[in-house]
């Protein structure tokens, strides 16, 4: 197993965090436990000294921290072609395969693919898609073809809808149209918050967002969504479903129990949690984007099947 150590420096809006729930709160992918586990061993220092967990940190103060890297595990790689032609690329990113290189992630992620397939030379993904979700996912294949497409992504002339399975009956058409944001002090600080109102005031990183949700299939217990998309928010669909009521199928973050997520990211999960999950990845799917193109204006329809994984739970 590798060991890998990193600096970072405390922000001034993190002045006064205990240095457990600090660095709990930037590297979720590691427990509360599993960093006050490493602070104890001595692992992490703060300004080149070992401390305590419960030491407040300071603005300026440089953290240093040794983590074990586990071997960069195999992924789905099988990258299919919507559409391409000289200035852009298509494809349909199969669910459990990373944009871009992060964390354990190096060399098995679709930018690093298609590059060492010599399909790209320089690819510059233009929308977000996370590891889990599958999909649509549009490439420039230069720097001019991205600088035009962002106009259009700002624009806002971009129809993207998603379709995403969630726990219990979706019954009607249902337009969310309010704000995002983060609770401090939450028991999962990655995870983000959705209502109708403005938030309380010691929410963070209030954002507006506006989804508009319909019904597309049932099954016992389950329902999949249509999700159409106004706002582009960091996990504007799963946070949106999840206030309202509706875990999403396979997420570990939005799901049916957080306590889920501290047994995956603590490597133990049990057989009767995946079951409880009902798939391995969060059940969201980029199913469509249509827009005008950006360089000859022509419409351009881009959609990507369901995958089986969600397919198989919604049988036709």
């Amino acid at each position: 197993m590798r060991i890998e150590t990193r600096e970072i420096v405390v922000h001034e809006s993190d002045h006064g965090k205990r240095l457990d729930a600090y660095l709990a709160e930037k590297y979720s992918q590691f427990s509360r436990t599993q960093w006050q586990n490493r602070i104890d061993e001595q692992n992490v220092t703060v300004s080149g000294l070992p401390a305590r967990g419960s030491r407040r940190l300071q603005s300026g103060e440089a953290v240093a921290f040794r983590y074990p890297l586990r071997d960069e595990p195999e992924v789905n790689a099988e990258i299919a072609t919507i559409a391409e032609d000289e200035n852009f690329l298509v494809v349909n990113k199969p669910p459990g395969l990373p944009v871009h290189p992060s964390g354990i992630y190096k060399e098995q992620t679709l930018t690093a693919l298609l590059v060492k397939r010599g399909i790209l030379e320089t690819p510059h993904p233009l929308h977000r898609l996370d590891r889990e979700t599958s999909g649509v996912l549009i490439m420039a294949k230069n720097r001019k073809a991205a600088a035009v497409f962002q106009k259009t992504l700002r624009s806002g002339e971009i129809d993207k809808q998603y379709l995403v399975a969630v726990e219990g009956t979706w019954a009607e058409t249902i337009d969310a149209t309010g704000f995002l944001y983060r609770l401090p002090g939450s028991l999962l600080p990655r995870q983000r918050f959705f209502s109708y109102e403005h938030p309380a005031a010691e929410a963070t990183e209030v954002q507006t967002s506006r989804t508009v949700f319909e019904p597309f299939r049932q099954a016992p217990g389950m329902s999949l969504v249509r999700a159409k998309l106004y706002t582009g928010r960091m996990h504007q669909i799963r946070a949106t479903v999840h206030s309202l009521g509706y875990p999403v199928v396979g997420d570990k973050l939005y799901g049916v129990d957080a306590n889920l997520y501290f047994r995956f990211v603590d490597d133990e999960m049990t057989p009767a949690d995946w079951q409880r999950l009902r798939i391995d990845r969060s059940a969201l799917h980029c199913a469509q984007m249509v827009l005008k193109h950006p360089f000859t204006g022509s419409h351009w329809q881009l959609t990507a099947p369901l995958p089986s994984d969600i397919a198989n739970l919604f049988p036709l």
